[in-house]
């Protein structure tokens, strides 16, 4: 069996394409290569055009013209896309991964041209795919009521944290500590900059108790889009070096900051996955998450869940858990013990039993 997965947006330039979805497509191809038998072979599309990658409306015309006649012509049997859309040239068994329907849900949080282009893509696509991957059971679900299409085409597998992202400790987490510049406790939120991951408002929260604990608040992610208002509440709130902003970092730095937080937070309003949240816990990070979208199936009990909108809620519990050593103490082993449950092993055996299905 020949599979053929899009790679374009594979670590396209230094922005946000390295984060959530360039993660998922390394990570998937990495761990596919030991589920390979001895007549599969992977064939990586997209790698060579970093360029066009960059340049969205170049790339999606590469992804409906040359790439489909590049498959045809590599003989490719069964073909993945990993970000909503698939060529709709392409005549062979196709699967497509949907991570979440933000585009839909959130529709003032994306530009006009971008957002109209995910709903037609991700309908197109979507429908005429043989299997839908959806990353989490919220995914799955929202599918089935924007589209009503049947259950049995849709198979949820979970993504997992990168083998790259180690827990980081003793004499290292120090040697960290002294290289990242920061002598103080922190709390710690990562993701791209952008509106849906709520940071305005738990600037406000933080902003409310920033009195009353000693941490550091630190964003480690790039500069997205739509992030005026987000720099206008940095500003307004004065928060000054409380909060610092690294942009992006490496595995092997993300690996420090996770590691050496005595709070991760992740207020999103909505997430298909939630990435961050899987990595925190790798590294043993106490949780404070939204009780929204996927938090409460992907957390569980290894993090207290509270409302994106509820700033009261997040303030005190922040203070709770910052000051409270055994409740820390607590969160932080539920959040390295229940890391177990994902791994891109997992993920990509699971994902070539789905070759396998729609190519029979």
């Amino acid at each position: 069996m020949r599979i053929g997965i899009n790679a374009s947006l594979l670590g396209a330039g230094g922005g946000y394409r390295q984060t959530g979805v360039s993660r998922y497509i390394g990570e998937l191809i990495d761990a596919l290569e030991s589920q390979l038998g001895r007549e599969d072979e992977l064939l990586i599309f997209g790698q060579r055009i970093s360029r066009i990658a960059r340049k969205p409306s170049l790339r999606i015309l590469w992804e409906q013209s040359a790439l489909p006649v590049s498959a045809i012509a590599r003989r490719v049997d069964v073909f993945h896309g990993p970000l909503n859309v698939t060529p709709l040239a392409m005549r062979v068994p196709r699967v497509v991964t949907v991570h979440d329907l933000a585009f839909l849900r959130y529709p003032g949080q994306l530009p006009h041209a971008r957002r109209a282009y995910m709903i037609a893509a991700t309908r197109i696509s979507v429908r005429a795919a043989d299997r839908v991957i959806a990353v989490s059971e919220r995914t799955a679900s929202d599918l089935v009521q924007w589209l009503a299409i049947p259950n049995d085409r849709i198979t949820v597998i979970p993504e997992a944290p990168s083998p790259g992202i180690e827990r980081v400790t003793g004499t290292s987490l120090d040697v960290f500590r002294v290289r990242s510049g920061l002598d103080c406790p922190y709390v710690l939120a990562v993701g791209t900059l952008e509106p849906r991951k709520n940071l305005p408002f738990f600037l406000r929260a933080f902003a409310a108790v920033a009195d009353t604990i000693p941490h550091t608040l630190v964003l480690v992610g790039p500069e997205g889009w739509m992030t005026g208002e987000f720099h206008r509440t940095l500003d307004e709130l004065n928060l000054g070096d409380r909060v610092r902003l690294t942009g992006f970092v490496s595995d092997r730095e993300l690996g420090g900051w996770y590691s050496g937080a005595d709070l991760f937070v992740f207020p999103s309003m909505y997430e298909g996955f939630g990435l961050p949240t899987v990595e925190a816990m790798q590294c043993g990070a106490p949780l404070l998450v939204a009780n929204s979208s996927c938090f409460p199936e992907v957390a569980g009990d290894a993090a207290v869940l509270v409302s994106p909108t509820d700033e009261q809620g997040w303030s005190e519990a922040l203070v709770s858990i910052l000051t409270d050593r055994s409740v820390n103490d607590r969160l932080r082993e539920q959040s390295f013990a229940r890391a177990n449950r994902f791994s891109w092993e997992r993920t990509a055996r699971e994902t070539m039993q789905v070759y396998r299905e729609i190519a029979r």
